[in-house]
């Protein structure tokens, strides 16, 4: 089967065509329209998904949407469907009067045909499945259990299950307004940020906490989880599903831990304690869940998925904390991979079978070769531009001398971190590059820490983790051995922790040769590692993208597939 996989209106739009259950070319459409997170239908992104794939929509079995507006039709009041509104779009009256009627819900798959002439099916999922298709088959685990967390979809907002094969059974939902995603939103509003944004820099915050904290048990009243796994919110401190207040927290939240902080307020030790403690009952209330899930399914390996598991933090603590053995969670967990997941889903439920991919790697977004990147330095006819014969030695040079690189390879990563072809780089060795980078780079938060890309071969050296270890996506924090934390400041936390990236041969061949010379020269076997943007921005798409960006902030040096350019 060819499908073409689309999330819209999520805060990450995104495309992708799977083919024969692989996963062929993905792309948000953000990298294309340059707008941070994205909310539009993704044009771009499907024109380019087919142009790299080199399909059409007419050579397209079937499209899957990773949302189910029939759960919407389903919910709408009956008496609501004769005014003006409902009258004026009386195509939305059919399924909805035919529900109503039916005294049924939605199914989890509504299908749309002959749209045009010879169109494909075009079927809507629901957001959670579509979550499970990323979790479950992404990952390399034929039986495996599932837990889904996000903020809300449809109606749910966690989800309990297990899959063997193409088959998943849910064991359990919560429905809104009950949402560990909110939760955390709503702390993060409070505390000056954006909900449904900057939850990492409240993440990357609560480490910075080192006073007793008053704030973590009345913190830990606002949660409960039940023995089937479950839970539920004290819904009295919190207003997000009071759709007329624009605040996420209550008044109540306000009377138990202070007046909420703004944007332009210099950060406290409260507003760092706050942090801490919603981390840990985040963290806390997981790890009951998933001995919960355990319990109820005695399986060793979990697969998990949704907005909630972009929290890295806990993510490198599952399998300490929790009885499962080994836990996958893809590069795209959050809504930008609901098209993969879509399309992933939708294949497994066509064929009766597992599809064939794994996310060993995530490089499925657009690629440029070196004479496409030569061709863009002619054309805008840039200065101290010249071709090496190996940008990793050169780079890795340049890394030691201290500067600071813009590495720009092949084709993009899909998912919300740069792994090595649309990065920043610098020298890890250095007490002031984070400080150099957080403030002539990426503009953005001095306690914000940057990630350190190792050689896979190599991670039980630095960090506390088992031999074989394998955190390709950077998606979790480990802590780091306390004898090597002093020869890599750049890369270690205030709690003296990394979010890591291992880096094997799946990765990208420079990268890994970067480090490899990097590691000839200086002993020490990884590089500081961030996405290659400024703050407010996307990720680099194009080298035309790339080009702009280096010249509109503190880089030194860039390298432009095998150009390098410096300033």
């Amino acid at each position: 089967m060819k499908i073409l996989g689309v999330c819209h209106d999520v805060h990450i739009c995104s495309a992708c065509v799977v083919d024969d259950g692989r996963v062929v070319v993905a792309i948000p459409e953000e990298r294309l329209d340059r707008v941070k997170q994205s909310r539009v239908f993704p044009v771009r992104a499907i024109e380019q998904c087919l142009r790299v794939s080199g399909f059409t929509l007419a050579d397209m079995d079937e499209i899957a949407v990773g949302w189910n507006p029939g759960i919407d039709s389903e919910t709408i009041p009956a008496g609501y469907l004769s005014g003006r509104r409902w009258r004026s779009e009386h195509f939305m009256q059919v399924p909805a009067r035919f529900l109503h009627l039916a005294r049924n819900q939605a199914s989890s798959l509504i299908s749309m045909t002959d749209l045009w002439h010879g169109a494909p099916p075009l079927t809507y999922i629901d957001h959670y499945k579509a979550h499970l298709g990323n979790g479950v088959f992404l990952s390399p685990y034929d039986e495996c259990a599932v837990l889904i967390l996000d903020g809300r979809a449809e109606r749910q907002t966690g989800l309990l299950a297990k899959a063997r094969g193409a088959h998943i059974e849910v064991l359990d939902e919560i429905g809104f307004p009950h949402s560990l995603g909110m939760l955390y939103g709503a702390v993060t509003e409070f505390l000056g940020y954006r909900q449904d944004s900057d939850e990492w820099k409240v993440m990357a915050l609560a480490a910075c906490a080192h006073a007793e904290n008053e704030f973590l048990e009345p913190m830990r009243r606002l949660v409960r989880v039940e023995e089937n796994g479950t839970f539920s919110l004290a819904l009295e401190y919190f207003a997000f599903y009071n759709f007329s207040d624009p605040r996420w927290y209550s008044d109540q939240f306000v009377r138990v831990f202070g007046a909420p902080r703004t944007s332009l307020e210099t950060l406290t030790e409260r507003h760092k304690k706050i942090a801490a403690a919603l981390q840990r009952v985040f963290e806390e209330s997981i790890t009951r869940i998933l001995k919960c899930l355990h319990r109820r399914t005695g399986l060793t390996k979990l697969a998990v998925s949704g907005g909630c598991f972009m929290n890295s933090v806990f993510n490198g603590k599952i399998t300490s904390v929790s009885p499962f053995e080994e836990c996958f969670i893809s590069s795209c967990p959050d809504d930008s991979g609901t098209s993969v997941g879509a399309a992933l889903y939708l294949h497994a439920q066509r064929t009766g079978e597992r599809p064939k991919s794994n996310s060993s790697h995530n490089y499925w977004g657009l690629g440029f070769s070196d004479e496409d990147c030569l061709q863009a330095v002619t054309r805008y006819q840039l200065p101290n531009a010249r071709v090496v014969s190996s940008p990793s030695t050169e780079a890795a040079a340049d890394l030691v001398a201290g500067r600071l690189v813009g590495w720009f390879q092949d084709r993009a990563e899909f998912g919300q971190r740069a792994l090595g072809n649309r990065s920043i780089l610098a020298d890890p060795r250095s007490p002031d590059a984070r400080d150099k980078i957080n403030a002539a780079v990426k503009y953005r938060e001095a306690y914000r820490p940057f990630a350190p890309a190792i050689l896979a071969e190599r991670v039980d050296e630095y960090f506390e983790c088992a031999a074989g270890t394998r955190v390709p996506f950077m998606e979790k924090v480990l802590p780091f051995r306390e004898a090597k934390r002093s020869r890599v400041p750049a890369v270690v936390h205030e709690d003296g922790t990394g979010r890591l990236q291992t880096v094997d041969q799946d990765s990208t061949r420079r990268f890994r040769e970067l480090i490899q010379e990097f590691d000839r020269i200086t002993g020490i076997p990884l590089v500081l590692n961030t996405s290659f943007n400024v703050n407010g921005e996307p990720i680099v798409n194009s080298p035309e993208d790339a080009i702009r960006t280096f010249y509109s902030c503190g880089l030194n040096v860039l390298y432009l597939g095998n150009v390098r350019i410096a300033k």
